[in-house]
């Protein structure tokens, strides 16, 4: 290559520049592409975040406005006991659906038999002291057929065992009960009842309240399953609800418990439960 060949400064300058425009322009190009993948991959992590937020909203929703289905043996809220051949039995009824609200208990009985309707907290101290003075003597009156009896579990004392809402894990059991195993569930109340723990303290443990049932003969993989996952927490809160809300039901300072109510007439004074029975069984 002779010197006249060779390109002159002026070219070179030239020629640098122009290198320095396609570089500058490569890298402007690739800052382009950059920003628009960052500012792409934040929109698809907002809608990604926001598709998150809607799924959570729904599943919330749901599980707000859908009640479990209601157990077995209790359409009134309550299972119901009739006399059969000296026994007391229970009676068998299918579930209330989901969403549905129970059907009101019976106020009479087509055959004149007495309607006895208890509204229990198995937690509740003066339930135990009302069961150990008259249970036996209602349940006779029941198997004579002079009466027919329904228990209606409901949940008011969880204020009274340290926030372990002991209450209401108790009417669960029932409910478990009276859906699983109908024919244990006096024998169960009983167990309850007579190892009812103090007020004050933290209740029973859940192998504790399975204990009871277990002590009480109501056994089977299902019931101990209702047990431990508390199948029908949400049914307790909602017929407790109810309960409450029901005019009928209140004393002079609300409700409490028990309250027993004899052919539709609410008790003002427990100790008169079987002279009532008897007059209103014809």
């Amino acid at each position: 290559m002779t010197n006249n060949d060779r390109p002159t400064k002026n070219e070179r300058r030239a020629h640098a520049r122009d290198v320095a425009r396609q570089r500058a322009e490569a890298e402007r190009k690739r800052k382009r592409r950059n920003k628009w993948f960052l500012q792409g991959g934040i929109g698809l992590g907002i809608i990604a975040v926001a598709a998150i937020v809607t799924l959570v909203i729904v599943n919330v929703n749901s599980a707000n406005t859908v009640s479990a289905t209601g157990p077995k043996n209790m359409i009134t809220g309550a299972i119901q006991f009739t006399g059969t051949d000296g026994k007391v039995t229970p009676v068998e009824t299918g579930a209330v659906a989901a969403n549905a609200t129970a059907s009101p208990a019976p106020t009479a009985n087509a055959d004149g038999a007495a309607s006895v309707v208890e509204y229990v907290d198995w937690a509740c101290p003066v339930c135990k002291q009302f069961e150990a003075a008259y249970a036996d003597q209602i349940l006779d009156k029941v198997k004579s057929g002079d009466a027919t009896l329904a228990i209606h579990p409901v949940s008011i004392l969880d204020r009274n065992y340290q926030n372990s809402r002991y209450a209401s894990r108790a009417a669960n059991a029932a409910m478990c009960v009276a859906n699983y195993d109908p024919d244990r569930f006096l024998d169960v109340q009983t167990q309850f009842f007579d190892n009812q723990p103090e007020e004050g303290t933290k209740g029973l443990t859940n192998a504790e309240i399975t204990d009871l049932v277990k002590k009480g003969g109501a056994t089977g993989s299902k019931l101990s399953e209702c047990l431990s996952t508390e199948q029908f927490k949400g049914w307790v809160t909602k017929t407790t609800d109810a309960v409450l809300a029901n005019p009928s039901l209140q004393g002079t300072q609300g409700f409490g418990t028990p309250t027993v109510v004899v052919n539709g007439e609410k008790l003002a004074n427990l100790t008169d439960v079987i002279t009532k029975i008897d007059a209103a069984a014809k």
